[in-house]
Parts: C-alpha cells; sequence; structure tokens
C-alpha cells in the first residue's frame, strides 16, 4: 500500500491481514470487518459527490420513522465511521498494521435492523514505524475516506461539520476503550487530537480509564424513544462549547 509523502510502509501478506480483522473482531461486533469483496455498495460511491448519501440518508429516515433529515444524516455519519474506525482503530493497535480502508477498498451494507456492515474489498495493510503508521492511518481513515464521507452527507442535508466529526470522535473513542481496555497508549489519544477531530471534546485517562465528552450532539434523543448518549454535551452543561 503506497502512502505518498510518508516513510515507507511495508506490505502485509493478504492472509495475515485476514487473520489480524478477524482477531480484532472477535470477541466484539464494535470491532468487526467483513472480508466479503462481493458484499455490499462500493464506499467510494457514497463518498462521491452526487453519489448514493441522498438515497442512504432516506433508507435511515425511513428506519427511524420519518424522522427529520438532519436527524438521519448524523445516524449515518455515526452509525458508518464507528463500524469503519472501531477495526481500523484495533488492528492498529492490537497487530501494528494500518488497513487499507481508502473508499474503493470498501464495500458496506445497510440494514434497517442491524445498521451498518463493513467489508474489505481487498485484504491488504501495512507495517512500519510507529510514527509512519500513525500518520498513514489518520490519513487513510480521516482525510481518504470519513473527509469524503462527511462532506457527501453534508452535500445533502447541510448538518454542521462540528456535530458530524463529534460522532466520528465518539465512535473513535468508544473504539479506543474497546480496543485497548485499561491500556490505551498516548499515540491512541492522540488519534482524537488529528484535523476535524481536534476540539470535538474532552478526553481524560485516569489510570487507563478513558473518558469522553464531546462538544455537540448527535441528535439522537431527537428521535421516537430516543435519549441522551452517555458522551453527550447535554448531560455535560458546562462543556463549553456545548450544544444547546
Amino acid at each position: 500500500m503506497a502512502v505518498d509523502g510518508w516513510p515507507v510502509l511495508t506490505p502485509v501478506a493478504g492472509a495475515d491481514v485476514v487473520a489480524a480483522v478477524v482477531r480484532a473482531g472477535g470477541d466484539n461486533p464494535f470491532l468487526r470487518m467483513g472480508v466479503d469483496a462481493r458484499a455490499g455498495t462500493p464506499a467510494d460511491r457514497l463518498c462521491a459527490p452526487n453519489g448514493t448519501a441522498a438515497d442512504l440518508v432516506d433508507r435511515v429516515a425511513a428506519r427511524f420513522g420519518g424522522c427529520e433529515r438532519r436527524v438521519a444524516a448524523s445516524m449515518v455519519v455515526l452509525g458508518y465511521s464507528a463500524r469503519l474506525v472501531g477495526p481500523a482503530v484495533s488492528v492498529l493497535l492490537r497487530e501494528g498494521m494500518v488497513l487499507d480502508l481508502r473508499p474503493e477498498n470498501v464495500r458496506f451494507r445497510y440494514d434497517p435492523r442491524s445498521g451498518f456492515t463493513l467489508d474489505l474489498v481487498r485484504a491488504a495493510a501495512s507495517r512500519g514505524e510507529p510514527a509512519a503508521l500513525h500518520a498513514a492511518w489518520c490519513r487513510i481513515v480521516v482525510d481518504d475516506h470519513l473527509r469524503p464521507l462527511v462532506d457527501a452527507v453534508r452535500e445533502v442535508v447541510p448538518v454542521a461539520a462540528g456535530l458530524l466529526w463529534g460522532n466520528v470522535a465518539s465512535g473513535l473513542a468508544g473504539a479506543l476503550r474497546a480496543a485497548a481496555p485499561g491500556n490505551v497508549t498516548p499515540a491512541g489519544l492522540s488519534l482524537l487530537a488529528y484535523g476535524p477531530l481536534r476540539g470535538s471534546g474532552d478526553l481524560t485517562d485516569d489510570r487507563g480509564r478513558l473518558s469522553f465528552v464531546r462538544r455537540s450532539c448527535c441528535l439522537y434523543y431527537r428521535l421516537d424513544g430516543g435519549g441522551m448518549c452517555g458522551d453527550c454535551a447535554l448531560l455535560h452543561r458546562a462543556l463549553p462549547g456545548s450544544c444547546r
């Protein structure tokens, strides 16, 4: 996997990538990703301008009984990004690999009952020095995949960018807790300080117990039967910039 502009990374054999992905989700479905190259819809269609984001927002809105489109748009980014960053973080921290999760190498499915499922098209990953892995992870996961996704969703529904990146940060904080319970490294924590994720919330690490309070609200409380998430700014009004 070539990552222009960063130190050279060493490709990992496909069988080893598959084994790492399977291990990542073996005990936690939040960290699970499939390896079925034929499954679902290509993610690059979702992330492209004038792509399939509008259709997906409509499907999610229907799932929640015809909710506001801005709420459905938020749920798209919240659910999709969590399924992307979960295995990405787990494989990075546990295996010392960066998965090739560029949109053209990922396919996704959305089921109203079970949410999002993601699959790798080609089992590809790289190893390298920690700094190079960190830089490659941020570029591939955040810049190459999630930034186009956020832009595509905002093209359909004008939701605040900070809200959507707060959704990503929430999923990333959860993935860090799940992938490395009680042993989150400084390098892992620094992922939340990268680019558009910077300033999305307050992160504390109390002797390995990770806590994150975001500065925005995902709007889940506006759904029928919805409520407030544990990291929601509405539950922590003292946090500057919280959602009102």
